[in-house]
């Protein structure tokens, strides 16, 4: 087993596994964030992609997906297997991923270039599209082979589509826990216990900090009282997959309660749209009380605005207030939020209401931070608009969720530990408090190998 990315950064998951000649990956995600994160991207793969056998995915976030189209041009044809909901977000992230690979290049310097050594896009559009052809689409809580390995899917409670994979064969066991979902959420359904195994790679993406008991309905209903009383605009940056989703209904409670007025909603994002109404092919996964609010009715009517043109998009700019736009993505490095931000950012009228997790290095983080001034596309902007964050809003468990999660297996009942997909403080930290399980605790580095018995 070899950790290919992710390990002291809480992107990039990529892990390969190797038997008798079998090679396939956990995961193959972008490094997401600051430049010096993205910039990993680039540098040249390990082996060449036509020996990679099988890609397994345990969810469709584009750090845990998005390197497969890359992989693809450079002559991966392999199989992909993943749950039938992640099948449907790769038919709008990777496609996209492609599209966000072909501007950046087409933005790059000739010194930016020759520093990366490109003489083309990463991977394009069609990459993202021509590599959907390769996909397989399993049941939770089924058995299948591949190679000489048995793997199972079981839900993770993350996102649509999220699972925790176990891995087996004759004298060898694992569970790769992906993206773990938090113990306690009013959208999706609480995630399920994985099977039992002798190896956990587990993700501590929150493994140093316990997430506060703040009053979030409250945050939502200052932020549209300011601006209501302004006639300005709510900005919600948003991730497209899963926290788009989960913030519109945070809004339509609020309005079906009367906590807030109604006003016009534009969730302005084509990946967060496409992303939306794939939810509503899989109810299954959100809680009954989601599934029975009229949710989904909500985002049929007139009120809600599903933007995807460019034009459409341009025009909101002109859209007087009071006003509220959702718009991807949740960390400001791309997306059209950015644009709303270039417009709406310096206006004392408006408020930015951030949904999550903003890393360093970012716009979110720099407007976060206290600045006077941002740079957006070259020009400076001040930062005169109410400025918020929700921090209780993550798909992600954190410190006490993680050691939960982990307490499932029972004391003396795990050999190794690898703690991944998290910086290095919050590993750490995390490794501490699993000290209890009285297991090997590993924090594997950038191509880290180990050799693992197996029969």
């Amino acid at each position: 087993m070899q950790f290919l990315g992710a390990a002291g950064f809480v992107t990039g998951s990529r892990t390969l596994i190797e038997y008798g000649g079998f090679r396939a990956y956990i995961d193959c995600g972008l490094y997401q964030g600051p430049k010096f994160v993205e910039e990993r991207n680039y540098l040249p793969l390990e082996s060449d992609p036509s020996t990679i056998d099988a890609i397994i995915l345990t969810h469709a976030h584009i750090d845990h997906s998005g390197l497969i189209p890359r992989l693809y041009r450079e002559g991966f044809r392999g199989s992909i297997y993943c749950t039938k909901p992640t099948a449907r977000l790769l038919e709008i992230v990777l496609p996209d991923a492609g599209n966000i690979q072909e501007e950046e290049f087409s933005r790059f310097s000739k010194n930016e270039l020759r520093k990366l050594g490109l003489e083309a896009p990463l991977f394009t559009r069609e990459d993202g599209q021509l590599v959907l052809d390769l996909v397989r689409t399993v049941s939770y809580n089924r058995t299948f082979r591949v190679g000489p390995f048995s793997f199972c899917f079981t839900w993770a409670g993350h996102i649509l589509g999220a699972a925790h994979l176990n891995v087996w064969r004759k004298g060898f066991s694992m569970v790769f826990s992906g993206d773990i979902g938090p113990e306690s959420t009013f959208f999706h359904k609480p995630l399920k216990r994985p099977r039992m195994a002798e190896n956990v790679v587990i993700e501590s993406t929150y493994g140093d900090r316990v997430r506060e008991n703040e009053d979030y309905e409250k945050k939502f209903r200052d932020a549209v009282r300011y601006i209501v009383e302004r006639r300005g605009v709510l900005l919600l940056p948003a991730f497209a997959v899963g926290r788009a989703q989960t913030t519109l209904y945070v809004l339509f409670r609020l309005i079906k309660d009367k906590k807030i007025p109604q006003m016009p909603i534009a969730l302005d994002s084509p990946m967060a749209v496409k992303a939306t109404q794939t939810y509503s092919r899989f109810k299954n996964e959100l809680t009954a009380e989601v599934v029975r609010s009229g949710f989904f009715d909500f985002l049929r009517s007139r009120q809600v605005r599903l933007i995807e043109s460019a034009e459409e998009s341009k025009a909101l700019a002109e859209s007087p207030g009071p006003m509220i736009i959702v718009s991807a993505s949740g960390m400001c490095t791309g997306g059209r939020v950015v644009h709303h931000l270039e417009q709406r950012l310096g206006d004392t009228r408006n408020a930015v209401l951030f949904t999550g997790y903003v890393g360093e290095g970012t716009l979110a983080h720099e407007i976060l931070s206290g600045v006077g001034r941002v740079n957006i596309y070259g020009r400076e902007i001040p930062v005169r608009a109410l400025v918020a964050q929700v921090q209780s809003f993550s798909a992600h468990a954190d410190k006490t969720g993680l050691i939960a999660w982990m307490k499932q297996f029972g004391k003396n009942s795990i050999k190794r530990i690898y703690i991944n997909h998290g910086e290095d403080a919050a590993r750490q930290h995390l490794a501490g408090e699993l000290a209890f399980m009285e297991s090997q605790i590993e924090l594997p580095r950038y191509q880290s190998t180990y050799y693992l018995p197996c029969g």
